[in-house]
């Protein structure tokens, strides 16, 4: 008997230590939920007396923390609840919420049921340590989804409305929207941008999204851009001086109810991209508090990084569009053989090129490509091919030769790119491009045209029917294949549209829906290149192609029959004197007779060359137009050769006179024979 007093004395000793020292709040409650006892931690939770606590009914004490509905739900049912989440504003701090977890069980002496009594975990920080973890891994997952600063910054407002606080504003220095690096710490006005704004009941802040805004000093706004460091305003009041330097936000406060705020700067590496500001109005009791401003700022700095992030991206495309466009075309070149006009939207991935070449004998060359890549070396890769063909076209190649001779050109780049160290820790695509080239003369109305890779150009009658021009399409360049060429005559006022959309392999559906357009609009008969070109900018490119497009019209024209000349003559050495004089007296006919001399010089010496040198008949062709252009072909394919000719030499100064005297000159091969040709300049182009 003494054993078993000893040890209900001590199991009471234990019972008593146990609800003096427990951080939990421990209460017992009979049948009725009348407070049988009450530990220090519970009565601290209710913030009363353990006179007024104990013996009272529990429904009477649920002004601070209700557990009578928890309670009673035990005992009715006899099953406990663990754990149960009681969100509460104690007495003893009324200002802010608190979560607790709350257990309650029945007690039995055997199997009859003697009384109740709960455990209550104040479970605050637990809780709001994990809303933080929760908040700050949606932020990274929602914030920075694209390389765009703007949305970038909604995002941010999206994201912390209502989460976090009530409203949310963003503004970024004007500065950091156009791409140029942050600045350091400031304490002088500066052009900010109104990014982002979002309110929970979807009101409007002091200035609208994508104006202008500014702080005016001295406010918590400016004194965190001037030491980088984020500001905690826990209590907002109209009688705060400061509110009265900022007359603007200081009516959206009062409108908005806002009675605390949080400001802090968006920087990296010490150094400032805009601000945000955080508000929390009547409606949420809670007021912002230290626990607040360090999450506050982990969202900033989240947020300062893809700002960062976009910004670059916009510094890099700003540098690569520039380049893109310092390597084209400023306007299409006059020419007589066609009406030019182009249309051109650089995208974030590829570049396009396009031009329009001047030709001998009034001829024209149309070419459009495509180079595909996600930096500057796709920029520069264009510019290195644009300059290959225009030196390609001056060697007067017919198409399909010129495309075999570029398609070395683009194994020679991508062999540069194999061999480039970054190219090992850069995953990059083997390189390639596309490209259409076509040869236009508007003496004979021929058009020739070869393609690598690239969509065959569309062919618009003076009627308005709009089909695909025939062209062998071949295989994108730097495949070592060669290509393949068609000829078809066109009609005067035929337009000719060479268009390249970088979308077409990646966004087909895209691609096709702006080609359908683009045939609606090619359609135009009566409308001018240009016009033709800003209606596809409207319709067409209505929406920017994400990987860019280019679009290069030409309608045709046909030289006017009497500024050419035929003649054919046999090879004999009385051909060069007639020959001469046919040229004498067209050139006079055309009231040229200023030219006269040189011409029926070059005349001579390109028509005894042939007699020398070559076979077949002597076709000689003048053509007047801005320049005098004189033309002899025969039937052999010998290369011409410019010799210095020596003292003693009799002969090899022909072509040299030709060279001498001619504005330029050079040499074509068509299926059978060779055309040397000799141009004088007649007008500045």
């Amino acid at each position: 008997m003494t054993g078993t007093t000893d040890g209900s004395a001590a199991a009471e000793i234990f019972e008593t230590a146990l609800f003096r020292q427990a951080r939990a709040g421990l209460e017992v409650y009979d049948l009725d939920l009348r407070v049988l006892r009450s530990n220090a931690a519970a009565l601290a939770m209710r913030g009363q007396p353990e006179e007024e606590v104990l013996g009272a009914e529990l429904r009477t004490l649920d002004s601070g923390i209700p557990l009578w509905p928890i309670m009673d739900q035990v005992v009715r049912d006899g099953s406990p609840v663990v754990d149960q989440r009681v969100p509460a504003r104690p007495s003893d701090d009324p200002h802010h919420r608190h979560v607790y977890a709350v257990s309650g069980f029945l007690l039995h002496d055997g199997d009859q049921a003697i009384g109740a009594a709960a455990m209550v975990h104040d479970i605050t920080e637990q809780v709001r340590k994990q809303n933080e973890l929760d908040l700050l891994n949606v932020a990274r997952s929602q914030i920075g989804t694209s390389l765009d600063a703007l949305r970038t910054a909604q995002e941010l407002a999206d994201m912390a409305v209502p989460r976090f606080a009530d409203a949310v504003s963003v503004d970024l220095l004007e500065s950091v929207l156009s791409g140029d690096a942050p600045i350091g710490p400031v304490s002088t006005r500066l052009p900010m941008r109104r990014a982002a704004f979002r309110a929970k009941d979807g009101g409007y802040g002091a200035y609208p999204v994508g104006g202008a805004s500014s702080f005016t000093f001295p406010t918590p706004y400016t004194q965190a851009l001037a030491d980088l460091r984020p500001r905690l305003v826990d209590s907002v009041r109209p009688a705060d001086g400061w509110l009265d330097h900022d007359t603007l936000r200081a009516e959206f406060l009062t409108r908005a109810g806002v009675h605390s705020l949080i400001v802090a700067p968006l920087t990296v590496h010490g150094l400032l991209l805009g601000l945000v500001s955080y508000y929390r109005e009547g409606s949420r009791s809670d007021t912002f508090d230290e626990e607040d401003l360090s999450l506050a700022t982990q969202l900033t700095a989240c947020t300062a990084l893809c700002v960062d992030n976009a910004r670059r991206f916009t510094r890099e495309r700003t540098v690569n569009t520039a380049l893109q466009r310092s390597l084209l075309p400023r306007t299409p070149s006059e020419v007589t053989a066609v009406e030019p006009s182009h249309c051109y939207v650089p995208g974030r991935y590829g570049a396009h090129w396009f031009d329009v070449l001047e030709l001998p004998s009034c001829r024209v060359g149309l070419v459009i490509g495509y180079v595909p890549g996600e930096d500057l070396h796709a920029s520069v890769a264009m510019g290195r091919l644009r300059t290959a063909v225009s030196t390609l076209a001056e060697m007067d190649l017919p198409p399909e030769e010129l495309l075999a001779h570029l398609d070395d050109a683009t194994q020679r780049l991508a062999r540069e790119q194999d061999d480039d160290p970054v190219t090992l820790h850069e995953v990059r695509p083997p390189f390639s491009a596309t490209c259409a080239y076509l040869v236009y003369d508007p003496v004979t109305q021929q058009c020739t045209a070869a393609s690598a890779g690239h969509p065959a150009p569309l062919l618009t009658s003076p009627e308005g029917v709009v089909s695909r021009l025939d062209v062998p399409v071949g295989p994108a360049l730097g495949r070592g294949i060669p290509y393949e060429s068609s000829t078809r005559d066109l009609k005067v006022d035929s337009l000719l549209s060479l268009y390249s959309d970088g979308s077409a392999e990646r966004h087909p559906a895209e691609a096709d829906d702006r080609l359908r357009r683009l045939w609606e609009v090619v359609n135009d008969v009566s409308a001018r290149p240009a016009e033709i070109c800003d209606a596809a900018a409207y319709k067409v490119l209505r929406t920017i192609p994400q990987d860019g497009a280019a679009l290069l019209l030409a309608r045709t024209r046909r030289l006017d029959p009497g500024h050419v000349a035929y003649w054919t003559f046999p090879a004999q050495p009385s051909s060069v004197g007639e020959a001469r004089r046919a040229a004498r007296e067209r050139l006079a006919h055309w009231g040229l007779e200023e030219e006269a001399a040189v011409m029926e010089l070059v005349v001579s010496e390109l028509t005894t060359n042939v007699v020398t040198h070559a076979q077949g008949p002597i076709r000689l062709r003048l053509i007047l137009d801005r320049t005098l252009t004189v033309e002899v072909s025969d039937d052999a394919d010998t290369a011409p050769h410019l010799r210095h000719a020596r003292l003693q030499d009799e002969g090899g100064r022909g072509l040299f006179l030709v060279a001498s005297l001619a504005g330029r000159w050079g040499t074509r091969y068509g299926d059978s024979g060779k055309t040397i040709w000799a141009e004088q300049q007649l007008v500045e182009p």
